[in-house]
């Protein structure tokens, strides 16, 4: 293996785990919309939100770990 290959099979991986870790950082972000602070007047719908939020978020985890499942199997 040559420098080179090396190089840009770190960047990869670097690269992989920032778009991650964004990802998942906004889906929190995202998620937090109806927070106690916000001057929600409903705090029934508070929770809805919230719930609604977090059920995004676990999804989007799912997909995530099923697309890397998918790409290791479809290695060639």
């Amino acid at each position: 293996m040559n420098a080179n290959r090396i190089i840009d099979m770190i960047v990869r991986r670097l690269m992989r785990r920032l778009v991650s870790k964004g990802v998942n950082k906004g889906f929190d972000l995202a998620s937090r919309t109806g927070e106690p602070g916000q001057g929600a007047a409903n705090p029934k719908a508070n929770r809805k939100m919230q719930q609604a939020g977090k059920n995004q978020k676990r999804t989007m985890r799912q997909a995530q770990r099923m697309s890397r499942q998918a790409r290791k199997f479809m290695k060639f």
